[in-house]
Order: C-alpha cells, then sequence, then structure tokens
C-alpha cells in the first residue's frame, strides 16, 4: 500500500481509480484500487473452481453445477461492480444446459446472456457462437448463421488480431446451410491477415482462404505483440501484453 507521502498511483487493473491495496497471484503483485479488488478474487475464485465444474459436467451432474453457480453468484453478488461475475455466471450456466441437452432452456439464458452486455467484442463473438451452437442442435441452422454474422458484424480495430480464429466457425456454419461465405466477409478477413501481416491465402474459395488464413495465423505473433517487442528492444525476460 502506498505511503502518505508517495503521490497516488493508478490501480494496475482499471488505470482510472486511485490504488488503495495489493493484489497478489501466482507470484506476482498488483496495486490496485478496492473495486478491482473486488474484481480480481471473484475471478480468481470461480477460475479455481473451473476445474471442478468440469469433471462435474463429465459425470453428468448438472444440477450440482448449476446449483453452484446459483449460490456462487448469490455470495458474491454485492462485489460484482463491474458486471463480470453476473456475465461469467450466465455464460457457464447457458453451457450447463446446453451439454445436459435442455436446448431451449440453454437458449432463453443465452438471451440473458447479451442483455447483460460484452466486455469487448471477443466476448460479442464468442456468445455468438454458443447462441450458434445451440440453434444448431435445436435443427435451425439458418438462425444459427444469422445469429453469428450478428455477433461478428460488430468489428473493433483493437482486436483484429482474434478475427482468424472466429473464422472457421463462419465458414462451417455456411456450409451447413449449404452456401458459400458471403463475400461481405472478406474485407473482415483481410483486416485479420493484416494485423498479423500477411496476405489472406489465395484458394477456391473464400471459405478455404479463411480456414487456411485460421491455421497459418497461429502462434504468429499480433501487431500488438510485434509493437510491444519493438519497444521492449526484444527482451525475452519481461511480462507480455
Amino acid at each position: 500500500m502506498p505511503s502518505p507521502t508517495e503521490k497516488p498511483r493508478p490501480c494496475s487493473f482499471c488505470e482510472k481509480r486511485e490504488a488503495t491495496t495489493t493484489y497478489t497471484r501466482a507470484g506476482r503483485t498488483l496495486l490496485v484500487c478496492a473495486t478491482c479488488l473486488d474484481r480480481l478474487e471473484v475471478q480468481e475464485a470461480l477460475e479455481y473452481k473451473t476445474l471442478d465444474l468440469i469433471e462435474l459436467r463429465k459425470r453428468d451432474q448438472y444440477d450440482e453445477v448449476l446449483a453452484y453457480l446459483d449460490a456462487f453468484e448469490q455470495t458474491n453478488r454485492h462485489r460484482d461492480h463491474d458486471g463480470w461475475m453476473a456475465r461469467s455466471i450466465a455464460a457457464e450456466r447457458e453451457y450447463t444446459l446446453y451439454a445436459a441437452g435442455r436446448y431451449e432452456e440453454a437458449l432463453q439464458v443465452s438471451e440473458a446472456v447479451a442483455q447483460l452486455g460484452f466486455e469487448n467484442v471477443t466476448y460479442r463473438w464468442s456468445h455468438g457462437g454458443s447462441k450458434a451452437r445451440i440453434l444448431q442442435a435445436l435443427g435451425r441452422d439458418r438462425e444459427a448463421l444469422a445469429a453469428y454474422e450478428e455477433a461478428f458484424r460488430h468489428q473493433d480495430p483493437r482486436y483484429a488480431s482474434a478475427i482468424p480464429y472466429y473464422l472457421p466457425t463462419l465458414v462451417e456454419l455456411s456450409d451447413n446451410v449449404g452456401q458459400p461465405v458471403d463475400e461481405t466477409w472478406r474485407r473482415v478477413a483481410e483486416a485479420g491477415a493484416e494485423d498479423f501481416a500477411v496476405e489472406l491465402p489465395v484458394r477456391d474459395s473464400l471459405g478455404e482462404s479463411m480456414r487456411a488464413l485460421a491455421e497459418m495465423t497461429q502462434g504468429m505473433p499480433s501487431k500488438r505483440e510485434r509493437e510491444w517487442k519493438a519497444k521492449q528492444g526484444g527482451g525475452a525476460d519481461r511480462d507480455e501484453p
């Protein structure tokens, strides 16, 4: 905690409020504000339980998972200042219902997740993918494609490096309804390629080009990573962004 004579330092997590305490995880200590301390501790607690929830789902103990999620949310609701916990719990609940084959219920929760908002466009894209998966399970393939396209239309150049990862889902959903990927998506794919300083691969179809891009960019440094390494002088002894 900063001493009374020190100039106030901003929170290392939100970079907005004044840091008033410390948070330590995996040997790394951050100066944070009280609000972000709540967020980080709640996030750590939920992530710590993730493996147990996975095991319960493997044993088809879905009701136990749902009960735990309800209890966790009830206990920590007062610490959820930014809505992260509500969104995370809702997403876990949606996936659990999907895994249990309770697709109509999962779809209802999916709609509720969207009402909670998204931290950034990648969360929106991921949600579009999970909603599409539920609609596919219900035999509503065209609605699945429409749901994913609606989510993926929300673009933000700050997250262009994530585009290639999400392209194969667009291709798969288009294939499922027997149509090629719409050409309007070419520019989005090119933006993803540009972030990795490569050209969109030339293939027989746009869908095949997208799949090739997703494969070739796995493990490649994004624009942000390249800029960070250049700023740090190429040093390998510091934490990457």
